[in-house]
């Protein structure tokens, strides 16, 4: 027992020797320790002045890593480039902040198989690089996106190339443009031109001189960003990921991607609490609580102002006012005093965040808008001044016909979806149709619409129209809607133009009619042209051809062509067997009081 005792204390208590050793070892391992914090403490204090100077290639290779990240994270969700970049300018010295937005593209050459694309922009200012989102299957795509990008000195040469996405193959190059940026200076909305055959992307630069006087305004500059900033955009990547609420609720088209959403309540009724939607084209909400499923869609181009009213209890609510007759469709809603719509929306949680993501999207879609009015005007401007060069160098005769050859105005309507409908006889010339039904005093179409129980018509005098030609008037009412899927009655706008020949023998009427009330009502116009040509001195010709004018595309596309057709057509031809009845009517009441006046006279 005494041996086992003594073996076993020998064998669990160290000798002399294993003592020495293991405190030699643990003096050495602290010892290494020590050394290598002071090291590595010497090393951090040497790095920033390091980074302040030129760049590095080891400084290099982060950001081509956070090149090639983005652009695997395109695909999934378009995720923006990364903010920070290379500088080569110190805190506290001069430097430019170039601010691109780069707003939309249109005509771009499709990449696929299909004809459609995946487009997506690369910005790039000297060694800084910005990544767009990419909007799946659009040529026409809208971005309204923002990239800021610091430089030392000026002029700078900014380059934008479009991508098409391909996750297989490499990615194929569309077009792509270089800008300069000369001096400190602000431009509008402008369309340029890429280098390929097809394609123009719509862009807005600014450039101004920063002077940073901290590390935390420095930062600011560069583009670094918070946390915060960070989780906002990681939230709003998830969002627009893949096929959207706005493809599964509202039926639209799969490139229609969502900006922005936010938590709110429409018009005091917790009922219809949901969610807000804010893309490049709509205003969207969806709420879905207590089984009630209320969807309200509002189309950018028909907001008239949007503003914070002070009267909600809860929270201060944006209310958002249409246009008289605009296209938003959905309850519930409630009209203004001279008649125009108005939608409610209280957001509980980030109000002010809300109005400034709704005016942000008013102004990229109002200046993409006015970048195209821009781009028309230049076009006639240039066809006017050519024309002006070309009848110089002619004799009079020549001269006469190039300026009646050069006054080329507008088509009115489409006239590819136009197809023949009716083929009859007017019992007048074209000038009595014109001065019995369309005239400013004509009563037809005010008994025609009170014949159909349409309410609510305002007719407009004709004006003179320098881009059509002719005459153009704009024509308002409320029409009566038998189909199930619509609402009782329906705002509906039509714009009429009307035209003579020189002899006043033939007459163009065309006529662009558009409900705005019924599902998808903003996505296409009834298109119809009635030529009147005289036979005889008391009968004309009328052909008439209608057609379905699509805007924009949607996934009812041919249903509303079909149906959207039978019905005007039937419409068109009810219309001209009234104006006959009409013009005989008046005819005969003209005649029979002329016979009073004479009988009357002495």
């Amino acid at each position: 027992m005494g041996q086992c005792l003594s073996w076993a204390l020998g064998l669990l208590v160290p000798s002399l020797w294993e003592a020495e050793v293991a405190i030699s070892a643990t003096a050495l391992l602290i010892a290494a320790l020590i050394l290598f914090l002071l090291t590595s403490d010497q090393r951090a204090a040497s790095k920033p002045t390091a980074t302040a100077g030129d760049d590095s290639p080891a400084s290099s290779s982060p950001h081509s890593s956070a090149a090639l990240h983005h652009r695997d994270a395109g695909r999934s969700g378009g995720a923006r480039g990364k903010r920070v970049s290379e500088i080569t300018c110190a805190p506290g010295a001069g430097c430019y902040i170039i601010k691109l937005e780069l707003l939309s593209a249109k005509y771009l050459i499709g990449a696929n198989l299909d004809g459609s694309s995946d487009p997506f922009a690369v910005i790039s200012c000297g060694e800084q690089k910005r990544f767009s989102s990419m909007v799946p299957s659009p040529r026409n795509p809208l971005w309204g996106e923002e990239f800021n990008f610091l430089v030392d000195q000026l002029p700078v040469e900014v380059t934008i190339t479009i991508y098409d996405w391909d996750t297989v193959c490499k990615c194929k190059v569309i077009g792509s443009v270089t800008i300069a940026v000369l001096s400190e200076d602000e431009t509008g909305a402008s369309w340029y031109e890429l280098d390929s055959k097809f394609g123009q992307i719509c862009l807005r630069l600014h450039s101004s001189k920063a002077f940073p006087d901290s590390d935390s305004s420095f930062e600011e500059c560069t583009g670094v960003e918070s946390p915060r900033k960070i989780i906002l955009k990681k939230q709003r990547q998830t969002m627009i990921e893949g096929i959207g609420p706005l493809q599964t609720i509202y039926k639209l088209p799969h490139d229609e991607i969502v900006h922005q959403s936010y938590s709110c309540a429409l018009e005091r009724c917790f009922l219809h609490h949901g969610r807000m939607y804010i893309s490049q084209w709509h205003l969207c909400f969806h709420s879905n609580v207590f089984s009630k499923q209320l969807n309200v869609i509002i189309p950018l181009q028909d907001i008239d102002e949007i503003k914070r009213s002070q009267h909600s209890l809860i929270n201060p609510s944006i209310t958002i006012f249409l246009n008289a007759g605009a296209g938003g469709h959905g309850t519930p809603r409630s009209c203004s005093q001279n008649g125009r719509v108005r939608y409610t929306f209280k957001s509980f949680w980030s109000r002010n965040r809300t109005f400034r993501a709704l005016e942000s999207a008013l102004r990229s879609y109002e200046a993409t808008l006015e970048a195209e009015k821009q781009v028309r005007a230049h076009v006639l401007l240039q066809k006017e001044r050519n024309s002006v060069l070309s009848t110089k160098t002619d004799s009079t005769r020549t001269l006469e016909k190039n300026t009646e050859r050069a006054r080329t105005f507008q088509p009115f309507i489409d006239e590819h979806v136009l197809a023949d409908v009716t083929n009859k006889f007017f019992p007048g010339t074209p000038e009595k149709f014109f001065s019995t039904i369309l005239d400013d005093n004509a009563m037809f179409f005010q008994q025609y619409r009170d014949a159909r129980k349409d309410t609510d018509l305002k007719l407009s005098k004709w004006c003179t129209s320098e881009e059509y030609g002719g005459k153009v008037r704009e024509v308002t009412f409320r029409s009566q809607c038998h189909s199930p899927l619509c609402p009782p009655d329906t705002a509906v706008t039509e714009w009429q133009h009307a035209s003579f020949s020189k002899d006043k023998r033939n007459l163009i009427y065309e006529t662009k009619h558009q409900a705005h009330d019924v599902p998808f009502g903003s996505y296409f116009e009834i298109h119809c042209r009635w030529s009147l040509r005289t036979i005889s001195s008391s009968t004309c010709q009328v052909n008439i051809k209608i057609g379905v004018h699509m805007k924009k595309w949607c996934i009812l596309q041919s249903r509303i062509k079909s149906g959207a057709t039978d019905e005007y057509r039937r419409e068109v031809c009810k219309i001209l067997e009234a104006a006959c009845d009409y013009f005989l009517k008046s005819e005969s009441n003209s005649h029979d009081s002329d016979e009073i006046v004479m009988a009357s006279s002495p």
